[in-house]
């Protein structure tokens, strides 16, 4: 007798891991039985009984009991056989599930590194949840950003040419005040919260990719939110190396001062920023004047790329 998987590609059940796919899969199957249900109501309904109310009937207890079944037999199978609870050292990840992966990593960890361009999803998402976690258990955290040096001309100009082939083009200066806006919210994190130590350093280089990374393991994206993701599990000899990577690019970049006393007499939700605390930083005063409106709105960044 030929076997099973020569008709079918029993990698669909792995596949399945996914939990974007999992939810399609899930909505798909009920919609369609929620469908079939109204439609054999409504024939039900029919003051005129004939031949194509019979009919609708019938195919509609067809479609719901086959409909029914294949979930019943994937959740049986997901509760008796489930996926494996050991992930692997290298994951691919689905577009639609990166976002919750990146959520993920501020949960339980000591440490916390990002190396990005802009860092808009770390300003709107990720510094509230590792703050939060220092709170909730009480717990140091110590935070590595690593982001270009928007005063760095080349850098700058590269970084505007990425935005606008990602269709995100708006204006001069966009690392600058991306750069500006994160040691800000950084800042404001660190004044606000003892357990959270965090530094900002300005790199020489612009990574063509994001790594997040904690003790639940590193993240490798790419900008384009359609794009797969690959997860390094904390075992995997990739996370000692990007770890490493990491590292010795902090180790020659550039500091930014997130000491002033000024951070402290503000607030993480929004308001005033003074113009005090943003020269503080060290970044050019000419453009920090120029463009403290848009920083100002770009601290606590309300869309971002994986929301």
């Amino acid at each position: 007798m030929p076997s099973a998987s020569k008709y079918i590609n029993l990698e669909v059940l792995n596949d399945l891991r996914s939990r974007s796919a999992r939810r399609r899969f899930f909505w798909t199957f009920a919609i369609l039985a929620m469908i079939a249900t109204l439609a054999y109501w409504f024939a039900a309904s029919a003051t005129q009984q004939d031949g194509f109310t019979e009919f609708v009937k019938s195919v509609s207890v067809n479609i719901f009991s086959a409909t029914v079944s294949v979930l019943i037999v994937y959740g049986a199978y997901q509760y008796f056989i489930h996926e494996d609870t050991e992930r692997p050292e290298v994951d691919t990840i689905r577009p639609g599930d990166i976002g919750e992966e990146i959520r993920r990593l501020p949960q339980d960890t000591t440490f916390y590194f990002l190396w990005a361009r802009s860092g808009t999803y770390f300003r709107a998402e990720t510094l509230k949840r590792l703050t939060d976690h220092a709170i909730k258990n009480r717990k140091t955290v110590d935070v590595t950003v690593l982001l270009p040096d928007p005063e760095i001309d080349e850098l700058s100009q590269a970084y505007e040419d990425m935005s606008v082939v990602l269709g995100e083009g708006d204006g001069k200066d966009k690392l600058f005040k991306n750069a500006v806006a994160t040691a800000a919210a950084c800042a404001l994190a660190s004044a606000n919260n003892r357990n959270i130590k965090i530094k900002v350093c300005l790199s020489k280089f612009i990574p063509s990719f994001r790594i997040d990374m904690s003790e639940q393991g590193a993240l490798l994206t790419e900008d384009d939110k359609a794009l797969y993701a690959l997860r390094f599990s904390r075992k995997s000899q990739f996370f000692e190396m990007f770890r490493t990577m990491m590292t010795y690019e902090v180790e020659l970049s550039r500091v930014v001062d997130l000491t002033s006393s000024c951070w402290k007499t503000l607030s993480l939700e929004g308001g005033a920023r003074p113009m005090e605390a943003l020269l503080s930083l060290g970044f050019s005063e000419e453009k920090v004047r120029a463009f403290e409106k848009d920083i100002t709105s770009m601290i606590a960044p309300k869309d971002h790329r994986y929301k």
